[in-house]
């Protein structure tokens, strides 16, 4: 064998050897989810149907891949819905408030988690472990089955709709045997005929008609100018009202100043009434000096030698003597300048 079929076949083995290569990296590259860093945080979504969903399916959010299926799905204790663990990329969060749709992409229908972020995101994030219920997805499946549901929906309803024709056909074959009938349109004459003579009627009240608005005219000109007269009375009487309000305007501060000069007079009055009280009791000095003639006398002569004699007992200046003293003027000198005290009642 020549060295050039050698080459050949060498050349066609390093290319069938480069192609398996590619063949092999594209399937293991559009069948294994993107692998992202360790560290990622876990999350669990719960599902009624997982068909499709194992363990490396894409975690998508916005159509970019944040995480993984972290393990094949699992049925919970009331074997109704499916636990589906997913796995976080690092660096990559949930917003709070986001919905989870199981999903398909391609034309062979690969199945991924669709991760929906809220309208309005509030700058939150879902925490570790948290649940998230799924809602139902919208595969082609579903969209068939509704459609035949609403294919009956509308056969069922096309059927009713056929019954009501009937019915509204039968009516209409009772109304044209039964209301039509010679009987029937004779009283429908005699009602045309009782029209036609009710239509005369109004004619003739329609010609009187503008004799009862000219007598109507005339007495609503009455009424307006009764109306004016009242208005002007009563402008009057605004006018008169409004005087009064000034004058009770007036009287108002006069009446509040007599109401405390009757309160204090009241005061006054209820402590007279308190003093009085004490004095007809025999309380206090001036019972006593009402009632007792002794002390009467003797509160009278310390006065007088209080006031000839001063507070201290010192001889006053000649000649001031309180008017009304119970010693007489050509009393003893000796008399007038000693002072024997005070006398003290039993």
């Amino acid at each position: 064998m020549s060295l050039s079929s050698h080459r050949t076949e060498i050349q066609v083995g390093l290319f069938v050897l480069v192609g398996m290569v590619l063949v092999a990296g594209l399937v293991l590259r559009f069948s294994q989810p993107r692998l992202g860093s360790a560290g990622g945080y876990p999350l669990t979504v719960e599902v009624k149907d997982a068909t499709g969903i194992r363990e490396g399916v894409p975690v998508r959010l916005g159509g970019v891949d944040i995480g993984r299926v972290a393990s094949d799905p699992l049925l919970n204790e009331d074997f109704v819905l499916l636990s589906v663990p997913l796995e976080i990329f690092r660096g990559n969060r949930v917003p709070a408030g986001s919905t989870v749709k199981v999903g398909t992409s391609g034309l062979m229908g690969d199945s991924y988690v669709r991760i929906l972020p809220p309208e309005r995101p509030s700058g939150e994030f879902l925490p570790e472990g948290h649940l998230i219920v799924a809602e139902p997805p919208n595969n082609l499946t579903d969209l068939a089955g509704e459609a035949g549901e609403a294919f009956d929906g509308v056969t069922d309803a096309s059927v009713e709709m056929r019954s009501a024709a009937d019915q509204v056909e039968r009516l209409a074959l009772r109304a044209e045997g039964e209301l039509l009938s010679e009987e029937n349109l004779g009283n429908l004459r005699v009602i045309l005929s009782e029209m036609r003579a009710t239509s005369e009627a109004l004619h003739t009240v329609s010609d009187r008609l503008p004799k009862l608005l000219d007598e109507s005219g005339t007495a609503i000109n009455g009424i307006s100018e009764a109306s004016t007269a009242a208005k002007l009375s009563l402008t009057g009487l605004d006018a008169s009202v409004a005087k009064f309000s000034k004058t009770l305007d007036s009287v108002d501060p006069v009446v509040r100043q007599f109401d405390g000069t009757l309160a204090e007079l009241r005061k006054t009055i209820a402590a007279t009434d308190r003093l009085l009280g004490e004095i007809e009791k025999g309380e206090g000095l001036s019972a006593a000096l009402l009632k007792d003639p002794g002390l009467k006398r003797d509160f009278a002569e310390v006065l007088d030698k209080l006031n000839r004699y001063g507070f201290l007992f010192y001889p006053r200046a000649e000649g001031l003597q309180r008017e009304g003293s119970v010693f007489p003027d050509g009393s003893d000198e000796k008399e007038r300048k000693a002072f024997p005290g005070l006398r003290r009642q039993p």
